[in-house]
């Protein structure tokens, strides 16, 4: 991925054109995101795929009366173009005038393709690059490029089909049906009767558009909408510009509309009766006393349960109070020749009909998307960062905000990817994939109850409980998640192209085992190899033996139960409740060959339980360093078995906390890394994860520098069996010293030892290479 490009490999066509960066859609995400990229990055090859044949994207599209934005645009601008018109509230006219405008200055518009729809991506890791096939609108061709990231910046709804319902009777229908989406540019409405279906911000828009020219204009809803008023014009911002240098004014009007945003929206949902309140009284303040706002205007749901609408300076309330329009909240029966008949029974001419009844999401501009020729089902994946797809390499999207204007979020998702460009530039990185959360738990990535949203968000990727996988919604603490956060952490994978081991690994899967949902990854074909983590860690801390070890066999890391994101046992946590476990899991994936079995710390004592419940299910044993043989522990460790004193360390981890304890890991501070370091919080706030881990510890009690019944019971039967085993030691584990190596020998006298120099309690991630070496020998 940096630049320059990574040379092609023998499987991608030598005179297939490659770039750097590759953008889809030409609209107000994707010229933001080309700009950003020209500036951050001069020397990077980028192009702009757009399937129609002009800038603007929902700007160009849209053209109905009244078009214009909802949210004001010192907001909706770039943060590095000033929006320097006099209102704030603007016209679509205006707002695509000003997208093609920033396009020209910064010399994007000869970048994009027009009438090129994608319609297929797939990532090779062998490449570490995507092949990108498009369908020319004009020639109906298919033509195909390969680029190293892929920017994808087309909205999330459908160009080509607005959202209509079935309704009965409309073929019985004389008058004229129009969809917004669709605006017919030969509409004559003219001293006639116009009926809007819908209450949202294309309706809102409408009505009072409409009702100069329109003998009258109905909006009919089925159920009303909440409605703030503000002026087209803003007074302050005006002032700013006045006094101000106008990029000083612009970023001063921009942060003093962002914190009255957010203001507006926290009251919502904090106060919602109180928000309720004020929104009604300036409604009814607009409107002839004695209107029914009841009726009319006081939605079911709370404050910003779904978007809001914004009207300038009051014009649908003053086409109401004029009577030029009217409101009408009831449900439609069916369409009649001449207009609508209601469940109420009364009918409404009409001589127009408009469907402004939404919008049909579309994700990705419906391109098919596979990584290494499987499709991603994009609802089967995690948003990281609200941007990225779990387990999907060198890719990001754009998704706005949908309770504050959308360029904020894109601003802020432009200007990460051109963070994350140039990290892995200085660093020699090609590939970034985004991790799995450990924690199972997944919610909606967009939280409002909008019908559009509602119909659709099955579709859609998931978020998890917790950052960087958790799209907040919040603008401010956005900008310190991926403007100011480092950009390793534990969401992301970063690696090296076309290295021995290289290659990407593939996203962790789960599989259900008698009831429980087991977390596991799997690389590799051949005899089987199973690994076991430690005590409050996860399968990633194997992820550098999967490269290393899968070119020879089928290797498989999995989630003790109760840790990562494995689902906790119903019974006591026991070391042969693991075990047994981990036998359950082994009979859910069809192996029935001996398994060669590979644990670290508490890994390592299940490793020799299992062995000792089930001999013919284990081949051999690599044990690093590993519980079960000396006495000696840090006192972090032991004071886990305390209850109330383990409970308050771990209910609420700090991050100085977690980074400590990774240095205490690992001998080399350099592996403690922020990724690592965000990974262990991420485990110890996961549910219910402060309780195994002090169970775990308790039960099998050599925290406490006693030698517990387990290990006496335990090590002569490990050592009856005589099975092929292999113990390995870091000789600075600060964890469990290596004067456990010592009695390891005594235990096992059978077993073959090694001690690595200058190493911590994880050689296999500090010593991969020589770990992995040392292993393939034992094993050949």
């Amino acid at each position: 991925m940096p630049h320059p490009s990574v040379q092609s490999r023998p499987s991608v066509e030598a005179d297939t054109e490659h770039l750097d960066v590759l953008i889809v859609g030409a609209g107000l995400s994707g010229i933001g995101a080309a700009c950003h990229l020209r500036r951050d990055h001069p020397n990077r090859s980028f192009a702009v795929l757009e399937t129609r044949e002009a800038i603007g994207g929902t700007w160009d599209l849209f053209r109905y009366p009244g078009v214009r934005s909802d949210s004001d645009m010192f907001c909706l601008g770039y943060s590095f173009a000033p929006w320097t018109e006099t209102k704030s509230l603007a016209d679509g006219t205006a707002i695509r005038d000003y997208v093609r405008r920033t396009a020209r200055e910064f010399d994007i518009e000869d970048r994009v393709r027009y009438r090129h729809r994608v319609v297929q991506a797939e990532w090779s890791s062998a490449d570490a690059r995507w092949t990108v096939t498009a369908e020319r609108g004009d020639t109906g061709e298919r033509t195909s490029l390969t680029c190293s990231f892929l920017f994808v910046c087309s909205g999330y709804y459908r160009y080509d089909q607005g959202y209509t319902p079935d309704f009965e009777g409309v073929e019985d229908y004389a008058g004229r049906l129009v969809h917004p989406q669709h605006w017919p540019q030969d509409l004559d409405y003219d001293g006639k009767r116009v009926v809007i279906i819908g209450s949202g911000a294309t309706a809102v828009t409408l009505v009072p558009a409409m009702a100069d020219r329109a003998a009258k204009v109905t909006m009919l809803q089925r159920s009303p909408s909440y409605i703030l008023s503000l002026p087209s014009r803003d007074p302050i911002a005006k002032g700013l510009f006045r006094l101000l240098p106008t990029h000083t004014a612009y970023a001063a009007a921009r942060w003093k509309n962002v914190r009255v945003n957010l203001a507006v929206y926290q009251l919502s949902r904090k106060a919602p009766k109180l928000m309720r309140s004020l929104l009604q009284r300036g409604v009814r303040r607009r409107l002839p006393a004695g209107y029914d706002i009841g009726t009319h205007f006081s939605p079911r749901y709370n404050p910003w349960d779904q978007r809001m609408c914004l009207v300038p300076d009051g014009d649908l309330f003053q086409a109401i109070s004029s009577g030029q329009a009217e409101v009408v909240t009831d449900r439609i029966d069916r369409f009649t020749r001449d207009g609508i008949r209601l469940e109420s029974g009364t009918e409404l001419p009409a001589d127009v009909v408009v469907t402004a009844t939404g919008l049909n999401l579309l994700l990705f501009g419906g391109m098919r998307l596979l990584v290494d020729g499987a499709e991603v089902q994009a609802n089967e994946t995690v948003a990281y960062k609200g941007m990225m797809l779990s387990g999907v390499p060198n890719f990001a999207f754009t998704l706005g905000y949908s309770n504050a204007p959308w360029t904020l979020k894109i601003d802020l998702i432009a200007q990460y990817v051109s963070r994350l460009l140039s990290h892995c530039d200085q660093h020699g990185y090609q590939v970034c994939t985004p991790l799995t959360p450990v924690s199972p738990e997944r919610e909606p990535i967009v939280g409002l109850t909008s019908g559009y949203l509602q119909r659709n968000l099955s579709s859609f990727p998931a978020q998890g409980t917790g950052e960087p996988w958790r799209a907040h919604q919040h603008y401010l603490r956005d900008v310190q998640l991926m403007r100011d956060a480092p950009v390793e952490d534990a969401g992301m994978h970063f690696r090296r192209a076309h290295e021995p081991g290289a290659d990407m690994l593939p996203a962790p899967r789960t599989i259900t085992v008698r009831g429980r949902r087991v977390r596991y990854r799997e690389t590799g074909q051949g005899s089987p190899i199973l690994l076991l983590h430690g005590i409050g860690r996860s399968l990633e801390d194997w992820d550098e033996q999967h490269d290393l070890l899968a070119h020879r066999h089928r290797v498989i890391s999995v989630d003790l139960a109760g840790f990562g994101g494995s689902e906790r046992l119903p019974q006591p946590i026991t070391l042969e409740a693991l075990a047994g476990s981990a036998e359950d899991f082994l009979d859910a994936l069809g192996i029935e060959e001996p398994v060669r079995v590979c644990g670290n710390s508490l890994g390592g004592a299940v490793a020799m339980q299992l062995a000792v419940q089930a001999p013919n299910r284990v081949h051999s044993l690599v044990l690093a360093n590993s519980a079960g043989f000396g006495r000696e522990v840090i006192a972090a460790l032991r004071a886990l078995t305390v209850r109330p004193l383990g409970r308050l360390l771990l209910r609420r981890p700090s991050r100085s906390a977690a980074r400590r304890l990774e240095r205490a890991v690992f001998h080399n501070p350099a592996f403690a890394t922020p990724g690592r370091v965000e990974r262990a919080l991420e485990l110890a706030a996961r549910k219910d994860g402060a309780a195994v881990m002090i169970e775990t510890a308790g039960s099998l009690g050599n925290l406490r520098g006693v030698r517990p019944q387990w290990r006496r019971r335990l090590l002569p039967a490990v050592a009856d069996l005589r099975l092929p085993t292999l113990v390995v030691w870091g000789d600075r584990d600060a964890v469990l010293p290596a004067t456990h190596l010592e009695a390891a020998r005594g235990a096992l006298p059978h077993a073959r030892t090694h001690l690595f120099p200058a190493t911590g309690h994880m050689p296999q991630i500090e010593r991969a290479k020589e770990f992995a070496a040392l292993a393939l020998n034992f094993w050949a």
